[in-house]
């Protein structure tokens, strides 16, 4: 067959293997198919492989194994390539190349004691009769295969006696004389049938005995006076033969098997002196405990997934061996000739204790069966655990112990991956059963902590795992994330294993004991006995996680930068950029929110603070916050502002996002209070006093002014020294006493759910915040409208006022300030609520101004201090309570 036809034929076969479903298909388009796959056959070039490179990847494999410490394993690489370059031919390189293509990871998985299994072994070839007569051939030179007659007495001067040969006729005249003989010895030893012992046999056979009328036997334990038809007869040791029988779950003539399963009691036997009542109770009795066992049996042979399950069964089939042990050992000691006497009462009490510490696991096996579909792995170990403390409650000592046993072996297996997890910090894919499981893949490194890993819960939002689990669940999760968080520092020291293998000698000792029952119940000797297991595991990993994010992590640094930035720890750095800004706003810039202008000034501000890295401090806009210069005369128009600091991602993890916007609007509030009180003293040069006070209606908006500045002071000084800083300082405290890192993010939080509560910043108190907000409003129109009156009263030539120059600069403000309300539509939305803008009070005089002015402030001064006085009822509400009343005051 030329090379063309053998190559078409392989390409047939191939197709037909492929793609067995369109070998029905016609014939043009599968000829059309094989022909392009002919085509590309022929067309195809074959690859050479380059002998040099594959010697320079075997010298860089070699070198890599001398390098990684691992010389023996290069040494035997060596010899080998050596060896094979000795006997090379032209396809060496191909199969060298072929080799290191399936190659998986050599420097990880090969193994110097692998290359004793590819060793093939010397298999030595049984000895042959060939080759024995091959080397000894059978001749007969010597006589040695010569019949000798050893009857004959030989005397020493006679040689030994040899008989010739037999001849064929001979021999077999031998053999028929032999075969008579054996037939005489066998008929001497043949013993003649003995009809009375075989009826013997079967008298003792009682279970083939058909009894009509009076029983016919005369053996023991048959009654021959009284006609029972139908009824046999037995003794005590018969019935315990059979009933040992049965409760081995062989075949016993002494019960019947059910349909389903269970054992009923055939009527025909009885005692001859006991009454049939008591002789069926005792028989039905055994009977219960031989069904009880034969469930047991069955059940061994369920295929269990699980290792869980397969732990359980395992114990249960270790159990059940014992049982039946001491059942065939109890048997042959009352069955056994100069025993014990029989006696079926005595054996009784012998089987049910012997027998029901392993039939207290049946509800266990059955509650197992029966589990909800979404807790099956673990149901075992509820079952076990509820059977404990039964056990427990009632007494029952040997049944705490045995079900004990059972529950810690069973314990073990279940916590062995939760060990795992606790020391690497990994998952096993073959893991399931446990209640973690890994939440988004591609999570960001600042919130790896909350979203990497999380528990497993049921459709009704109940823990995927043991009750007894439920309060150790988080702890148990927190220790692997912690060693999984160390791996991203990298900074994880080793396992002790050691160490771990005296927790579970310790959580043994701790649950079990040999002489009694402890006083203590068994849940919080377990619970105690579960959580210094997780502690010898966790705590190590908790203290260096914690001490990295202290000392290479920069935890203290970076909550002193949040204060400073946020809280306003450093009043005269803040003031600083308070001041630039506002004057900026009112020199009626429209880029007053530069956010590139406004960057640069935070980081010149903050560049002596060394706790702060100026360039992860950035000021964005935010969107959809109206910005016009129409409305700064409000403080609403200082919400676009977001101050924005980038934490390095371990420490982002413990500072969330929700928690720092609450420093961002605690930052916005600071800044609106601080910019009332700037235009309370800054617009209220002595000049300005001095012509307020000369007439009643000025005189009473200094009063006025006083109340605004007692109320912005007591709000400033009541978020900051009543609110930020002991909150604050209590929070460092808890920092620094924290274990883990869990409980720094809770500690945290709770500290900015208290700022976000304590500075009105919740949904609650959103009316009351909104309140304050148009409070801060008022005081702006007010210095707005006291410099417009001071001007009103300059141009009626009010001769006690000095020519500074001042009020002719209120008045041209004042004009601005009518011609830029009057270009502008826009207006606050205080404003509009409470009806004070420039635009609608620009027909009116500024004394009418005023007055309204004086209205309003008492209106929201008012209800500030009843909402305030209605929120502070509370623990909490202590500082509220005291703002309220330091506000009553004004």
């Amino acid at each position: 067959m030329s090379q063309k036809a053998h190559v078409e034929v392989l390409v047939s076969k191939l197709m037909a293997h492929l793609e067995p479903s369109k070998s029905n298909q016609q014939p043009r388009e599968s000829r059309i198919r094989k022909d392009r796959m002919l085509q590309r056959f022929t067309n195809a070039k074959p690859t050479t492989t380059n002998q040099f490179d594959i010697a320079a990847r075997f010298e860089g494999l070699e070198e890599r194994f001398r390098v990684s410490n691992n010389s023996e394993l290069a040494d035997a690489l060596r010899t080998r390539l050596d060896e094979l370059y000795r006997e090379s031919n032209r396809w060496t390189p191909e199969v060298l190349s072929f080799l290191l293509s399936l190659s998986d990871r050599p420097f990880e998985e090969t193994k110097l004691e692998d290359l004793e299994l590819s060793q093939l072994p010397l298999k030595k070839s049984p000895l042959t009769w060939l080759e024995i007569i091959r080397d000894d051939p059978l001749n007969n030179d010597n006589g040695l295969w010569d019949n000798v007659d050893f009857a004959r007495d030989g005397s020493d001067e006679d040689t030994d006696s040899v008989i010739p040969a037999l001849s064929p006729s001979d021999a077999l005249s031998e053999a028929s004389s032999d075969v008579e003989s054996i037939s005489k010895i066998t008929q001497k030893l043949a013993v003649p049938p003995d009809n009375d012992a075989l009826q013997n046999i079967r008298r003792a056979q009682y279970w083939t005995q058909v009894v009509n009328g009076t029983n016919s036997n005369s053996t023991d334990g048959i009654d021959e006076t009284e006609p029972h038809p139908g009824i046999t007869t037995l003794t005590e040791t018969q019935l315990i033969q059979e009933i040992g029988l049965m409760l081995l779950g062989l075949p016993s003539s002494l019960y019947e098997q059910q349909v389903d399963g269970s054992s009923k009691v055939v009527s025909k036997y009885r005692l001859k002196h006991l009454s049939p009542v008591t002789v069926s109770q005792l028989l039905d009795n055994f009977a219960r405990i031989g069904d009880e066992l034969a469930r047991i049996r069955i059940w061994k042979h369920r295929d269990e997934k699980f290792p869980l399950a397969q732990t359980f069964q395992a114990c249960v089939l270790q159990r059940l061996a014992t049982t039946e042990k001491a059942l065939a050992q109890m048997q042959t000691r009352l069955l056994t000739p100069n025993g014990d006497t029989a006696s079926l009462l005595s054996y009784h009490e012998e089987v049910q204790p012997s027998t029901q510490q392993l039939r207290h696991l049946l509800p266990v096996m059955d509650g197992s069966d029966h589990a909800d579909k979404a807790r099956p792995s673990f149901r075992v170990l509820e079952l076990l655990f509820e059977r404990v403390c039964m056990s427990q409650n009632i007494g029952d000592t040997v049944s705490f112990h045995y079900v004990l046993n059972v529950f810690l072996i069973c314990v073990q297996t279940y916590l062995k991956p939760l060990k795992h997890w606790m020391e690497q910090g990994e998952l096993s894919p073959h893991d399931q059963a446990i209640f973690i499981r890994e939440g988004k893949v591609d999570v960001p490194l600042d919130s790896i902590w909350t979203d990497r890993y999380i528990l497993v819960f049921d459709e009704s939002d109940k823990l995927h795992a043991p009750e007894f689990l439920h309060l150790a669940a988080k702890k148990i999760l927190d220790a692997g994330k912690s060693v999984h968080f160390l791996k991203l520092l990298g900074r994880l020291t080793e396992v002790d294993q050691d160490q771990g293998q005296a927790t579970a000698v310790t959580l043994e000792s701790l649950c079990e004991s040999d002489s009694d029952i402890s006083l203590d119940p068994f849940p919080e000797r377990f619970d105690e006995a579960l959580d210094e297991w997780i502690a010898s595991s966790y705590h190590s990993s908790s203290v260096l996680l914690k001490h990295c994010l202290e000392t290479q992590c920069g935890l203290y640094q970076a909550l002193d930068a949040l204060e400073y930035i946020y809280l306003s720890r450093d009043g005269p750095l803040t003031d600083n950029i308070a001041d630039a800004l506002f004057a900026r706003i009112d020199r009626g810039r429209k880029d007053w929110n530069d956010a590139f202008v406004l960057t640069d000034l935070f980081r010149d501000t903050f560049i002596s603070k060394r706790c702060i890295i100026v360039r992860n401090l950035n000021v964005r806009i935010k969107a959809g916050v109206s910005q016009a210069l129409g409305k700064s005369r409000s403080v609403d128009m200082l919400q676009s502002l977001c101050v924005t600091y980038t934490l390095p991602w371990p420490i982002a993890n413990i500072i969330s996002k929700d928690t720092t916007s609450v420093f961002q609007n605690i930052f916005t509030l600071l800044l609106q209070v601080k910019r009332a009180k700037q235009m309370l003293e800054r617009r209220f040069p002595r000049s300005l006093v001095l012509a307020l006070v000369k007439d009643k209606e000025g005189s009473r908006s200094l009063v006025l002014r006083l109340r605004m500045l007692h109320c912005v002071n007591t709000i400033l000084s009541y978020l900051t020294s009543i609110v930020l800083s002991p909150a604050t300082a209590d929070m460092r405290q808890r920092m620094v006493k924290s274990d883990d890192l869990n409980g720094m993010i809770t500690i945290h939080r709770a500290y900015a759910a208290r700022l976000c509560e304590q500075c009105l910043l919740s949904k609650g108190d959103a009316s009351t915040l909104k309140a304050i907000r148009s409070l801060l409003d008022v005081i702006i129109l007010f210095t707005d409208t006291c410099m417009a009156y001071v001007g009103d009263s300059a141009t009626s030539n009010v001769p006690q006022i000095p020519k500074s120059g001042g009020f002719k600069q209120g008045n041209s403000r004042q004009k601005a300030l009518e011609s830029e309300s009057g270009s502008e539509e826009e207006v606050s939305d205080t404003e509009r609520e409470l009806g004070i803008s420039h635009a609608a009070l620009g027909s009116e005089s500024s004394a009418t101004k005023l007055e309204h002015m004086h209205d309003t402030f008492n209106q929201l001064h008012n209800f500030i201090v009843v909402r305030l006085r209605n929120v502070s009822k509370g623990e909490e509400g202590v500082g509220v309570k005291m703002l309220a009343n330091m506000l009553a005051i004004s």
